[in-house]
């Protein structure tokens, strides 16, 4: 099973072309399979300049984020890059407000995927936390909830970030046995308490990012329900590191390959 990262990790140091290269010689070092989009976009590169360097590191991209409003082009996209999903957008954040506004998105989505019916590539959304507003009209049904259950299984798969889930309150375990079958991407990063910080007060319990088993979710149960419904990448994302960023992925890929034994 594949390990990817997600590129907003290591958004600090992909400015050049020098420092991509030298991003995935040392991914490829570290062990990894691949990349969630391309990192080169940023520092001028071209597709296929940024695709040259992915293959001559041995990693390639998982998933891709073009504009899929033009379906043509993004299956283009798609097949030139080797995937077989592309990122949909997120659902604007005046329509969280109300279940009204997951239905009409949930729709939206559906529109969105249609023309790729056939083409074997689905879009993918990915969460997170406000995704998870419970609506009492709707017995505490979520706005995630909503979309899963409005969109068209063939067409829309779910990339779920166990993080985001927790932060919300949610079972990531939960979540991911939802989404069986429409979950070909996961995002991993561990969800912590802040111990530097000084607020101890109940209720306000600062959270951190931490590396993949140095917080308290429990990644054994998470990976063998991901492992049940389906999960094809493992993808390490932290939105902020106390550590250097490839330090961080280093303990994080480590303990998936060591202790969660994802091979």
């Amino acid at each position: 099973m594949p390990i990817g990262v997600v590129p907003w990790t290591l958004r600090h140091q992909l400015f050049t072309a020098e420092q991509v290269k030298r991003t995935y010689q040392t991914l490829h070092e570290l062990g990894f399979d691949g990349v969630e989009s391309r990192l080169g976009r940023d520092a001028g590169l071209s597709e296929a300049e940024d695709l040259a360097l992915l293959a001559e590191y041995g990693l390639k991209p998982c998933s891709v984020y073009t504009d899929v409003r033009h379906p043509e082009e993004a299956i283009e996209t798609a097949r030139r890059n080797g995937v077989t999903v592309l990122g949909a957008p997120s659902i604007p954040g005046v329509m969280m407000r109300r279940p009204e506004g997951f239905l009409a998105y949930a729709e939206t989505l559906n529109q969105l995927a249609e023309p790729f019916r056939g083409s074997g590539i689905r879009l993918q959304y990915h969460n997170h936390s406000q995704e998870f507003r419970n609506f009492p009209e709707l017995n505490g049904k979520t706005g995630l909830q909503i979309l899963i259950e409005n969109t068209d299984p063939e067409l829309m798969a779910f990339e779920l970030d166990v993080f985001w889930a927790s932060a919300a309150g949610c079972d990531p375990v939960e979540w991911i046995e939802k989404l069986k079958g429409r979950i070909p991407i996961i995002h991993y990063k561990d969800h912590a308490i802040d111990c530097t910080s000084e607020n101890t007060n109940l209720g306000e319990v600062p959270r951190a990012f931490a590396e993949i088993g140095q917080g308290n979710l429990n990644f054994a149960a998470i990976t063998a329900a991901a492992r049940d419904a389906g999960v094809e990448w493992y993808n390490i994302e932290q939105d902020q590191t106390k550590r250097p960023a490839f330090e961080s992925l280093k303990i994080s890929i480590d303990y998936m390959r060591n202790v969660l034994h994802i091979q």
